[in-house]
């Protein structure tokens, strides 16, 4: 039976992973640190239906219990906010006002969950604060969509990786990458041990495979998919000897996944950034999700990026003792594919693992009651009888004289409490404006970060590789701006094959990027430097303004 250090009290835990062709459902039992499966069952999406329906319709009758739903790609925004050292009551202030104020900017209602990340210390004493935040309208609709199921939270789906690897991961000292591929999603947690790093869904252009394919062959989708499934060979890349229908299916989609290597070791680089960690290097990856055993797949990862790459199958490690027979050929035939749902039901079965639990308001205001609704209650009803009590005891045994002086005396010392209050009051207010200042502009440097960072990696020519980025400060003088210090974003690559080509690449990639940029040429710096049959090229751009005002929640 796999074991954590987990809680000691037993727990059961039900999820729902809407996967785009497969949806899964999933319960899990936690005991002393031991989990085990208790059901598993899955199905395809039909033609014409969403996720949500299809989970509807296949396990709607026969699942009763609340669940945890699993959220990814672009409905999903993940923000990574420094945070002071402060009460807990005060750090739930900063938090409301800094969702309050995303909606603000979004334009809808946010349904959100935060969570400190068990991460060390950066350069400065700040902790890291993870907030996830999803559309409430699209929260409403699934939840619609799942009845007669019923969805209980939701989850990201990175989350749920990394509660499955503390339940039945190795926790080698070392830095860990979980990738979950799908369907056009990639679900992503940096970890250390048992220590969450960086956690993050993005949205990938292997969305656009079958698609791709049917062009390429003039077929269809379903026929391209099948052939995929069939002759998609990665090793192609790596040894060009294959088979003629493997060279057929394989060469048109190479393209789409040479992305993955750049996309998987850029986590590395947002993490140093988010979390102002000063030392990080990736040592191994693990790939997990249903796309994880595609041929050639581990060893292309592996060949481009440097480091092991290897499959990982939480359902091979879990106590499946309790499954019955026919929920055990569903997991084993699902293989990688059943990590989340895995994940998510382990999550939601032991309260001592890592929480991001995102809640509608409805469904927020519910849950609050019934933890504090009976208790509120009760004090309330216990209070009118102490009031009622005292005021017939009293009553009898106070003059009017001795209760005018009584009332004087009770009047004073409310006003003098009331007086020391605002005068606390005020002191927290610009205490909490200092926090909040600091607060904003940290964040509009690390938008800024993030906005140019993602236009490197969907426009950044394929002949240019990164080596490193970094967010350093330099003297403004060199940028116009006399007597300031400069954030500046500094990132190095190369280019090994084709240098005459790849030259003009980076000359036209720049230009692109200069009008990108609000300040345009003025705000960027580029260089380049042939050596041989290589060239190492830099960029710089300073991060006072962003360079887009349009802030939505697939920009986020």
């Amino acid at each position: 039976m796999a074991k954590c250090s987990g809680g000691t009290q037993v727990g059961l835990g039900h999820s729902i992973d809407l996967g785009a062709f497969k949806v899964r459902a999933a319960s899990a039992k936690s005991s002393k640190g031991e989990y085990s499966l208790t059901s598993y069952r899955c199905g395809e999406v039909e033609m014409g239906e969403s996720p949500a329906q299809a989970a509807s319709s296949l396990f709607g009758a026969d699942i009763k219990s609340s669940s945890i739903v699993g959220v990814t790609g672009a409905d999903l925004m993940m923000r990574y906010l420094p945070v002071p050292p402060v009460d807990d009551w005060r750090l739930e202030r900063l938090m409301e006002f800094e969702i309050r104020e995303i909606e603000e900017r979004s334009g809808a209602a946010l349904a959100s969950s935060y969570n400190l990340l068990p991460v060390p210390k950066g350069h400065d004493d700040e902790d890291t604060m993870l907030l996830g935040l999803v559309r409430e309208e699209l929260l409403d609709e699934t939840i619609e969509e799942l009845l007669p199921l019923k969805a209980e939270s939701y989850c990201p789906n990175a989350i749920a990786l990394y509660n499955a690897y503390l339940a039945l991961g190795d926790h080698e000292n070392c830095t860990t990458l979980i990738a979950n591929l799908g369907h056009g999603t990639l679900d992503l947690a940096l970890v250390n041990g048992t220590d969450l790093y960086f956690a993050r869904s993005v949205s990938t252009s292997l969305a656009k495979r079958d698609q791709t394919l049917a062009s390429s062959l003039g077929t269809t989708e379903d026929k391209a998919r099948l052939l995929i499934h069939k002759h998609l060979d990665l090793n192609l890349a790596l040894h060009p000897e294959q088979s003629v229908d493997t060279e057929r299916v394989t060469r048109p989609l190479l393209s789409l996944y040479e992305s993955l290597p750049t996309l998987l070791s850029g986590v590395v680089t947002l993490c140093k950034a988010q979390t102002r960690l000063a030392e990080l290097n990736l040592d191994r990856v693990l790939l997990t999700g249903g796309a994880a055993g595609t041929a050639g797949l581990s060893e292309f990862l592996s060949d481009r990026m440097r480091v092991p790459v290897d499959v990982w199958n939480p359902s091979d490690m879990i106590d499946v003792s309790a499954l019955p027979e026919s929920d055990l050929d569903q997991l084993e035939s699902d293989g990688c594919g059943a990590t989340v749902a895995i994940g998510l039901s382990i999550g939601a079965s032991d309260k001592e693992l890592y929480a991001l639990e995102v809640l509608t308001s409805s469904a927020k205001k519910k849950r609050e009651f019934s933890e504090r609704g009976v208790y509120n209650i009760l004090s309330g009803v216990a209070a009118v009888g102490f009031i009622v009590l005292n005021m017939v005891v009293m009553g009898g045994l106070a003059d009017q004289a001795e209760d005018g002086s009584r009332s004087l005396r009770r009047e004073q010392q409310k006003s003098e409490r009331n007086h020391a209050e605002a005068l606390a009051l005020i002191d927290k207010i610009s205490e909490r404006k200092v926090v909040y200042d600091d607060l904003r502009q940290r964040r509009s440097i690390n938008d800024t970060a993030l906005e140019y960072l993602a236009y490197l990696e969907n426009n950044l020519p394929s002949s240019l590789w990164i080596e490193s980025l970094a967010l350093q400060t330099a003297d403004g003088k060199d940028w116009g701006f006399e007597g300031q210090r400069l954030p500046i974003v500094l990132v190095k690559g190369r280019a090994e094959e084709d240098v005459r080509g790849a030259s003009k690449d980076f000359s036209v990639f720049t230009g692109e990027f200069e009008k990108f940029v609000p300040e345009g040429a003025q705000a960027v710096k580029a260089s380049s430097n042939v050596r041989g049959k290589a060239m190492e090229w830099s960029l710089q751009a300073h991060l006072l303004s962003k360079p887009s005002q349009v802030d939505n929640m697939e920009g986020e």
